[in-house]
């Protein structure tokens, strides 16, 4: 090996910027200084294990290297040793850990070191330090995640040699560090941290060109910083003074810009392929990931043991060329299954796959395969394999905000929490889509035994996507109770005042006279709420409806407990009745439970709550008991009245009857029903208000006779 003119002045150098009294943020006592005989692995590698061991979490280690580096011939590429003054190549054979390797380094100190750590190499061969004791290509690069805080900057890549400049009288890398440390890279307080400095060192245009990975609280350690001055002493002395708060960081914090941009390209980007068919078929929804993540190539592909079928893909893929990456991927594939949420395959230094499995028909692993990748979007793991897995289960082209918001959630349900600016984003997109949808009012008919008794009793306002669909948007309403009860009461308020709004509309064309009861569903977190309750009343005022006219239908979802820190004095029943009952008195409108038989509407429920109505879900028409739970229903419902506490008895809606129910018509009614609601009365839900045809009224009447 050619003789290095100025190593030691590199690492001498390096130790008198960080220990400048004035900037330097190192005590003296703190740093080992290793140079000539006195430099070998053995000694090396006891300081650096001892300080590894007896680490706490908010110690800092920065370690520099400046010298030349090995890698035997008999090596795998994977490793290299950094050349002390003791190293003996020829040993190394029979005894591999006689020198100081850079998987050493990697494993053994900075894996086991419990704070932040650094590390510098101005050697050649330095690349290969991102990946020593990497023993399988087909693993996933998980170092960055085990050693999360730490961040490291190499002089050149893999097999790459490094230079000295006699011009500089330093290693080349090491001028330009010494230069960022010295104030170059500073920023506009005349700090400079591990980031500043990596960032500036690469811009520097040097061949062979460095490489640095910054990882968490390489931007914020600071290694030289501006001397204080008497005021800035004073204030660091003085008593604390917070002026400024933000959230506790979220390991998501690093990955919003990234994921903000990955949405925008799946969604909004102007440029993203069209598509033909409404749904949007495997091929174009394949196109579109492969665009959005900027890659080679995307496929969908099908493992049976060891074999791979492709189902869809875009034109460059080539499963021959792949095949040993695919037989790598369906391995993985069969081990983890559900428990790991995707693969980064490698193969070779530069060609890499991402598998994401969707879903695990049979024994056969259905998986998404995304080849080459754009790199920023690669790095950022876990969370990409969680989005793909959404986006692949969500409408891409049919409802894109639902399906953004639907990766979203899932996210939000496996990290607990995302960061502030993607939460409120999250926010914003979830009013919007709950925003989009319109109300439609079905009707619940009043049983009578001749048609002139037969009637429309009131309006249920249902939630749709548009007029024309009949069945509720239920996952996108659903998912607020992923995010908590900002949503939830959001997603009530919104609705509510869509409904009234809406209600009012089409009662002012009605052809009738007088205004019928309308109710509207609410969750139990949106009536404990009174900015929720603010803006029901504020959308009556505007549209001028009576509160009497209001129901508002208390969900069977919801269990009635507090929230997580809340403190109840009294039995969670007996809160939320005297809850009920104070905004019977204040705001005169009525409380019914709904779907009465189905989750949390329970009979305890029913009895001791504040109710004008009792809705009971069809669930109940389908028991085999169904008759005695109906008619224990109508005993609860006149129980209040029979002992002489209110002056009638709560009224009893039987939902959803239609007339596959094994339950008849005649034996609700002789129950003591009298209001059903359903399709058997013809009369679809609508945005309109339409009364009954004279023929439906003679054929419910026939039908609560028995006929």
């Amino acid at each position: 090996m050619p003789p290095l003119k100025y190593a030691e002045s590199d690492v001498q150098a390096l130790r008198r910027v960080l220990l400048d009294e004035d900037n330097g943020t190192f005590q003296d006592g703190d740093v080992a200084l290793f140079t000539g005989v006195k430099a070998t692995s053995k000694s090396i590698k006891a300081h650096l294990r001892d300080i590894a061991v007896d680490s706490e979490p908010s110690d800092v280690l920065l370690v520099y290297f400046a010298g030349h580096a090995l890698v035997p011939e008999w090596n795998d590429q994977l490793d290299a040793y950094l050349v002390t003054a003791d190293l003996d190549p020829a040993a190394l054979r029979q005894e591999p850990e006689s020198g100081l390797r850079m998987s050493f380094l990697k494993r053994d100190v900075f894996e086991a070191f419990a704070g932040t750590s650094f590390l510098v190499l101005d050697c050649c061969h330095a690349g290969i330090y991102a990946d020593a004791d990497r023993r399988h290509a087909a693993a996933m690069q998980t170092y960055r995640t085990h050693v999360d805080r730490h961040s490291a900057l190499l002089a050149c890549p893999r097999g790459a040699v490094a230079r000295e400049s006699d011009e500089y009288g330093h290693g080349v890398l090491t001028h330009h560090v010494l230069r960022a440390l010295r104030g170059a890279a500073a920023d506009e307080l005349k700090r400079v941290s591990f980031a500043d400095m990596a960032t500036f060192v690469a811009d520097q245009r040097m061949e062979p060109p460095p490489s640095q990975w910054v990882t968490t609280w390489g931007p914020t350690t600071v290694l030289t910083q501006p001397p204080l001055s008497r005021h800035e002493r004073q204030a660091l002395s003085a008593p604390a003074n917070p002026g400024t708060t933000r959230p506790c960081k979220n390991p998501l914090d690093d990955q919003s810009n990234s994921i903000m941009q990955l949405l925008g390209r799946m969604f909004r980007a102007e440029n993203r392929p069209s598509h033909h068919s409404q749904q949007g078929d495997q091929t174009e929804r394949v196109e579109l990931l492969r665009y959005a993540l900027d890659a080679e190539s995307v496929a969908v592909v099908e493992f049976v043991g060891t074999e791979c079928k492709t189902v869809s893909a875009t034109p460059r893929f080539d499963r021959e060329l792949l095949r040993p990456m695919l037989d790598l991927a369906a391995v993985e594939a069969a081990r983890y299954r559900t428990t790991v949420p995707g693969h980064i395959i490698s193969h070779g230094p530069r060609r890499r796959m991402l598998c994401v499995p969707v879903s695990h028909p049979d024994e056969r692993v259905v998986a998404l395969v995304v080849v080459e990748p754009a790199l920023a979007q690669l790095d950022m793991g876990e969370p990409l394999a969680v989005m793909l897995r959404a986006v692949w289960e969500s409408d891409l082209f049919g409802d894109p905000v639902e399906a953004e918001m639907i990766v979203l959630t899932a996210l939000r349900t496996a990290y607990g929490r995302l960061p502030a600016t993607l939460y409120d984003y999250a926010f914003s997109l979830y009013r919007q889509l709950v925003s989009s949808m319109t109300m439609v009012f079905q009707p619940v008919v009043e049983l009578g035994l001749r048609a002139a008794g037969v009637s429309i009793h009131s309006f249920e306002a249902l939630a749709r996507r548009n007029e024309r669909e009949s069945r509720a948007p239920l996952p996108a309403l659903r998912m607020a109770y992923d995010w908590g009860d900002r949503f939830i009461v959001e997603r009530d308020a919104l609705l509510a005042a869509k409904a009234i709004h809406s209600y009012a509309e089409a009662d002012a064309v009605a052809p009738w006279q007088g205004t019928k009861p309308l109710s509207v569903n609410v969750a139990v977190r949106s009536l404990l709420s009174d900015a929720y309750l603010h803006q029901v009343t504020r959308a009556l005022t505007e549209a001028r409806l009576s509160p009497r006219t209001l129901t508002l239908e208390i969900s069977e979802q919801d269990e009635i407990i507090p929230g997580p820190g809340e403190l109840w004095t009294q039995k969670p029943l007996v809160y939320f009745h005297q809850r009920l009952t104070a905004l019977t008195r204040d705001l005169h409108i009525n409380f019914a439970v709904d779907d009465f038989g189905v989750g949390h509407a329970s009979l305890a429920r029913m009895a001791e709550l504040r109710l004008t109505q009792i809705k009971v879900d069809r669930e109940i028409l389908h028991h085999p008991l169904a008759v005695d739970e109906l008619a224990l229903v109508v005993r609860v419902a006149r129980y209040a009245s029979d002992q002489g506490q209110a002056s009638s008895p709560r009224t009893v809606i039987v939902e959803g009857y239609d007339e596959e129910a094994p339950v008849s018509l005649q034996q609700i009614y002789q129950l003591g029903i009298h209001h059903v609601q359903g399709y058997f009365s013809g009369a679809p839900a609508s945005g309109s208000l339409h009364p009954l045809d004279a023929a439906v009224l003679e054929r419910i009447a026939a039908l609560a006779r028995g006929e």
